[in-house]
């Protein structure tokens, strides 16, 4: 048998054995059969097939072949026997190959016992899910991507009256055409109901025609970064409504009331006028703190967009930079001018050059000679602090960009950097070793966000002020960035959970849990890994390795 024949059976997941059937023996079994039957590898090769195969039928076949009766056969339950003699059920499938002029059997099996329990897992894990839906007190509609009914408990059909030949015929239109003649605001329940794909979680009230009032909150259903459907839940809160509706009622009477007694007390008591203005006054300055408020949040987000927008601020500070260059030509134009006229000052008449002096001395124009270039060489310097920004932000972002391309990962640190610079100057001495890396086949934006996600986790791991130290590094197939802090560390119990979606040890509205999750897809994208280390009270290294050129897309 050739070597090639074994390199693609050793390759193959299933149990494969090339049997002879003049004389029963094992001509050749790949790894996965040993493996499976508790051999070592190679072992199997020349054994009988009937020590193997251990049932009454089984040895019938055999011996039928021996015979030159070979009979092929499609997914066949049969037994084999382990090399501790427990036995394993298997499904095979025995067909005949021709190989150097003879006739050989290719027998192919699988651990049905295997496929059982995966199969036992999963309907356990799907009743689980069954039961933790019907025992939940909201009623609970699970959409697909499709926009079709994927799941619904019991609450929500009881909750809607959806008619029971509608569930059975499966017909998703009919129930949400159904549902949507009970709300008073049709058009917008549908477009909620197909708004599958949507990122953002919603929280809406729905009113019914019969005065009830449902209290709807929908989320999208991920796995992975991919939106796979949307998961609604229901609360009917017509009675909290009505409580609520009867306390506004006589909460506006009673204001009502409170505002003719004040009628009264205001023509009477003109101090009570005055502190009630004074109090006006107050509330006004609280109003302009919580607008000062929101626009500061709006300025916060629209900072987010910073980088979507930094390539329009080139074109202006573009131009700036022209005009300033061309003033300062003309201001050393006018300068010489000036220069030329008080060369002729001595030609003027005394009154002429008392006037002209008089002037100077006003103006200052021995001052402003020396200032203005100055002036002019410090605009010229700020705008060029102006354009490294807005190209380290372009760099950051590389929003246009949606292909693999190579990318220097150091300059991309470095424009990271930048953008958090904030975030550390206050809390860490910032240590750069660079091991001049080679550029790499990746996406450089998404890879920032990475760099972002650990420098920003670093700073706020340091209570005080501390160091964070960033490297590089490479070999033959890889390169390697590394971000170290001497932060507070991470425990050991907390070491296996920091990737996992909304897991974090920061304070309630500190962090969301996210930072980590994505930073290991958008690796794993790239097919490379995240490595951490770390120790309570010393701090924490990452190591992000990746590979210098990117795999072959998968065949399909």
């Amino acid at each position: 048998m050739t070597s090639l024949a074994h390199l693609m059976l050793d390759h193959v997941p299933q149990m494969m054995m090339l049997v002879d059937p003049a004389t029963l023996t094992v001509v050749l079994a790949n790894r996965a059969a040993a493996r499976t039957l508790g051999y070592p590898d190679g072992a199997l090769q020349g054994m009988l097939i009937t020590d193997i195969e251990s049932s009454l039928q089984d040895v019938f076949y055999w011996e039928d072949a021996r015979n030159g009766q070979c009979v092929e056969m499609t997914d066949q339950e049969g037994v084999y026997r382990r090399a501790d003699e427990s036995l394993l059920t298997v499904l095979k499938s025995i067909r005949i190959v021709e190989h150097e002029g003879a006739g050989l059997l290719l027998v192919q099996a699988r651990n049905v016992e295997e496929e059982r329990k995966v199969e036992d897992v999963l309907e356990q894990t799907l009743s689980q899910l069954r039961a933790t839906l019907e025992s939940t007190a909201s009623g609970i509609l699970v959409i697909d991507g499709q926009g079709r009914i994927a799941s619904m408990n019991r609450l929500f059909s009881r909750m809607w009256d959806i008619p029971e030949d509608l569930l059975l015929a499966h017909d998703d239109e009919g129930v949400f055409e159904f549902m949507a003649s009970r709300v008073v605001d049709a058009e917008t329940f549908r477009a909620r109901l197909q708004a599958v794909v949507d990122t953002h979680e919603t929280d809406d009230l729905l009113r019914l025609a019969d005065g009830r009032v449902f209290e709807c909150k929908s989320r999208p259903q991920y796995i992975g970064e991919c939106i796979v459907g949307r998961v609604f839940g229901y609360n009917d809160i017509t009675e909290r409504t009505r409580a609520e509706e009867v306390l506004r009622e006589s909460r506006d009477k009673l204001e009502e009331r409170v505002r003719e007694r004040t009628a009264e007390l205001e023509a009477a008591n003109l101090t009570l006028m005055a502190e009630k203005q004074r109090q006006a006054e107050l509330i006004r300055k609280l109003e302009e703190a919580q607008n000062q408020l929101l626009q500061s949040e709006k300025l916060a987000s629209i900072g987010q967009l910073a980088a979507g927008v930094a390539h329009e601020i080139n074109n202006p500070v573009a131009f700036v930079n022209s005009n300033i260059g061309t003033l300062q030509q003309y201001a050393t134009d006018l300068l010489a001018l000036l220069a030329a006229y008080e060369n002729l000052e001595a030609s003027l008449t005394d009154e002429a050059r008392q006037d002209i002096s008089q002037v100077k001395q006003e103006i200052d124009a021995a001052w402003l000679r020396e200032d203005i270039g100055h002036l002019l060489a410090e605009s010229l310097d700020g705008l060029q602090r102006v354009k490294r920004i807005v190209q380290d932000l372009k760099d950051f972002s590389h929003v246009d960009r949606s292909e693999r391309e190579w990318g220097d990962l150091e300059k991309g640190l470095e424009s990271t950097l930048n953008v958090v610079w904030n975030e550390l100057k206050y809390k860490a001495e910032v240590v750069r070793e660079y091991g001049a890396i080679p550029q790499i086949e990746c996406f450089p934006s998404q890879l920032n966000q990475v760099f972002m996600n650990l420098l920003v986790n670093a700073a706020h791991a340091i209570e005080d002020h501390g160091r964070i130290t960033v490297r590089t590094g490479h070999d033959d197939g890889h390169v390697w960035v590394e971000v170290e802090d001497t932060g507070k560390g991470i425990p050991p119990e907390h070491l296996k959970r920091i990737f996992d979606p909304f897991f974090t040890t920061k304070p309630v509205g500190k962090g969301t849990g996210l930072g980590l999750s994505l930073s290991y897809g958008i690796v794993n994208k790239h097919s490379g890994r995240i490595e951490v280390t770390s120790e309570v009270g010393r701090g924490s290294t990452f190591r992000v390795v990746l590979p210098r050129k990117a795999p072959p897309p998968a065949q399909a």
